[in-house]
């Protein structure tokens, strides 16, 4: 943990809150089976020349995503677009999948077409455990195994809801301050070397 913080203290600050060539997708698993998305860019990233526009922005998901459990896609439904507080686009869907599933996993189409460099940090949480990794058009998909007890509701307490959720922001945090420490040092590499 204190890794991470110190990483964070030298990371370079941007103007803007949300920084263009970086997005995040989280997949949150419910007990019924249904995968609720969310997706958030930079309001200046280009996503691929897509119009700003309800229809095309879920278009642009609808098309661009694919979850599946255990191998069947799950039915698809937009839930609305709308900006962030922190200069961000945020992009939501839902998936009706199987309750019971072994496996949920996702493919982000949509990577192949941004542009390269592109990196997008993406998670799938389940009350049995979570899977996160930074996926580029190379790399699009990601999967969790859901284990026997995913299938018991969990904890409906706030306290318990407060604490996962506590646990999925320094996860995602902590993955984007690695990809921002690891580009950081990529760069400083390279301007040396001239």
């Amino acid at each position: 943990m204190g890794v991470v913080v110190i990483a964070l203290l030298f990371l370079p600050r941007v103007a803007s809150g949300h920084t263009p060539g970086l997005s995040t997708a989280q997949f949150d698993v419910a007990p019924d089976g249904r995968v609720d998305a969310h997706l958030v860019f930079a309001s200046a990233e280009p996503l691929n020349g897509t119009p700003l526009r309800d229809d095309d922005l879920r278009a642009f998901v609808l098309d661009g995503v694919d979850v599946s459990a255990d191998g069947s896609r799950c039915d698809a439904s937009w839930r609305g677009a709308y900006p962030t507080e922190s200069d961000g686009l945020a992009l939501d869907a839902s998936y009706a999948c199987a309750a019971g599933a072994s496996e949920i996993a996702v493919t982000l189409y949509y990577l192949s077409a941004l542009p390269p460099g592109h990196r997008e940090v993406a998670r799938i949480v389940a009350a049995s455990g979570s899977a996160e990794a930074v996926l580029t058009g190379d790399r699009r998909a990601l999967s969790l195994h859901l284990s026997a007890a995913s299938a018991a509701p969990a904890p409906s307490s706030a306290a318990g809801r407060a604490a996962r959720k506590a646990r999925q922001l320094t996860v995602l945090y902590a993955s984007f301050a690695a990809f921002m420490l690891a580009l950081f040092v990529w760069r400083w590499r390279a301007t040396r070397k001239r």
